[in-house]
């Protein structure tokens, strides 16, 4: 059978392992280890709530933080494979706070080619233009290098 990958703003409780290595343990973190820092610095560590049997990230001093997951499903089985959390922290900004991906879905992995990354940022996009006032999507992650997106 043939998976797919499907884009949610909800995960299940039993998923919280898989979870917290998306966020807490990627192999790819060396990468961006101070852009990392910073960002916890300027805005608090991301924790993992269990909300009535549902997962939800919130990050310490910012309300309304919120999360959305790339799950690939196949074989009646799922497990998240990217994950995403943003804030609209400004009338007209989304920031996009921590970004975690699974290394199979990362750049050269067995399904880089699925753009797991650039899909959940795209979906972001989506969400800013479909929100009254937002103009731009920043990655906190990358506030030490220029980049921001025009929703």
């Amino acid at each position: 059978m043939a998976y797919k990958i499907v884009l949610r703003s909800r995960l299940p409780a039993t998923m919280r392992g898989q979870l917290e290595a998306l966020l807490f343990f990627n192999a790819g973190q060396h990468r961006m280890r101070q852009e990392i820092e910073a960002t916890i610095e300027r805005y608090g560590i991301p924790e993992l709530i269990d909300d009535n049997g549902w997962l939800r990230v919130q990050v310490a001093g910012i309300p309304e933080v919120q999360t959305l997951y790339a799950v690939h499903e196949e074989d009646g089985r799922s497990r998240p494979v990217g994950v995403i959390v943003y804030v609209r922290d400004s009338f007209e900004r989304i920031t996009v706070l921590h970004v975690g991906v699974a290394d199979d879905y990362a750049f050269g992995g067995r399904y880089g080619g699925e753009r797991v990354l650039q899909r959940l940022l795209q979906q972001i996009r989506q969400v800013a233009r479909r929100t009254s006032g937002i103009r731009h999507v920043e990655v906190a992650y990358r506030q030490h290098r220029p980049r921001a997106a025009t929703a």
